[in-house]
Parts: structure tokens; C-alpha cells; sequence
């Protein structure tokens, strides 16, 4: 597997992630947030297919790209099942705080705790784990074959996520980390939203403090 990290801005400076299948370069783009042509661009450039867009979250500094992507690229995306309430909503989304507005007009597929995604066309495979408290649609993707997980900004700065947002609960992403998120293979590499990756030494150090 290929992973490559793009940081994207509009108001904020968000890690849009390709991970792609080296074997057909196939794959999938996660949390576009912004700049829409230049994710395009970098895909031609590397002759890789996106055929899905994942969100760990629906803040729109994470999903600001999707309508623009799924329209041009013909492709789905998907969420958290209570996903749809932070994008058609831009006070949740965070969007009109910024005087943006999230609007897209393909309905997304849903996803749950538990939840098995195959991707068919790329061959990877992601387990769903639901992990509130920076937004209460957070969900991490967690590629078991590859010992990645995509968190989304339920760490962030180098240690937990921010939870004082409209949704955010800061029980809920203690629970989420101690959990969750440091139950998974101690080699596992955490991708998340607005910094550099982390390992679980690093969330465990963090979390004594939190």
C-alpha cells in the first residue's frame, strides 16, 4: 500500500490522505477538505483511480472538496451515520463560523460501529470504529492487514482532539482514546487530521496529561 499525505487549506490547514493499492493504483482519498483541483491533479500526476472518498468527520474543514470530487470523479463517499447531520448543518460543521457553506448534492453511504468496508475496486479493507468526542460522528478507519488507522481529529497537536466544539464531549474522547484508539496493535500507525502521524507510545504519553 501507498500513503500519501497532502495538506489542503481553505481556513485551516487539513491532511488530506491518498491511499492507494500499488498493485492496480487504485485507491482512496480521505478528508478533503479543500482544494479539490489540486487533489485531482496530484492523482493524474501519479496515473492513480480514486474511486472513494472516506470522512472520518463532518467539520468542513474535512469535507469542504467532496461535492466538487464526487461530481467531477463520479464517485461515492462515505460517513458515520450521523454524519449527515453535521453536513447540512453549518453551524455543527463549523462552516458558517468561517462564512463558508457546506452543500453536496450526492447523498453519502453510511457507516457504523462494527462495520466491515471493503473497497472493491482498490482491494483495501477497513474495520469501523466509532470514536465520539471531538464531533459525534467521528469515526476512525483501521486497515488491520497494515497496522493504519486513519483518526480524523481525535488526535490532534500531538495528543488528544479538541472537544469544545458544538458536538464535541470531552468524556466521550477520553473513552474514545483509552478504549478504542489505544486498544489497537501497539504497531500501529495513527494518521490524523491536522499534524504529524503518531505512534501509540506517543498517545499513551499524551493521554497522562489529559
Amino acid at each position: 500500500m501507498q500513503l500519501f499525505m497532502q495538506p489542503v487549506r481553505d481556513v485551516f490547514q487539513t491532511n488530506a490522505y491518498f491511499y492507494i493499492n500499488e498493485e492496480n493504483n487504485h485507491g482512496c482519498l480521505i478528508d478533503p477538505g479543500a482544494q479539490a483541483s489540486l487533489l485531482i491533479q496530484i492523482a493524474q500526476n501519479h496515473h492513480w483511480t480514486i474511486d472513494d472518498i472516506l470522512l472520518t468527520h463532518g467539520h468542513f474543514d474535512h469535507s469542504g472538496a467532496v461535492d466538487d470530487l464526487t461530481k467531477k470523479l463520479n464517485i461515492p463517499f462515505y460517513i458515520h451515520t450521523r454524519g449527515p447531520e453535521y453536513l447540512q448543518n453549518d453551524e455543527l460543521n463549523l462552516a458558517s463560523g468561517h462564512n463558508r457553506h457546506i452543500s453536496i448534492a450526492q447523498a453519502p453511504r453510511l457507516l457504523q460501529d462494527g462495520d466491515k468496508l471493503h473497497l472493491e475496486k482498490s482491494g483495501i479493507s477497513f474495520d469501523i470504529i466509532y470514536t465520539p468526542g471531538h464531533s459525534f460522528d467521528s469515526i476512525t478507519y483501521f486497515d488491520a492487514k497494515n497496522q493504519v488507522a486513519f483518526v480524523g481529529d481525535v488526535l490532534y497537536n500531538d495528543g488528544p482532539g479538541i472537544w469544545q466544539f458544538p458536538g464535541g464531549n470531552k468524556k466521550q474522547l477520553r473513552e474514545s482514546i483509552d478504549n478504542q484508539i489505544e486498544q489497537l496493535p501497539h504497531e500501529t500507525q495513527l494518521f490524523v487530521g491536522h499534524t504529524k502521524p503518531m505512534n501509540m507510545d506517543q498517545v499513551h504519553q499524551s493521554m497522562l496529561y489529559f
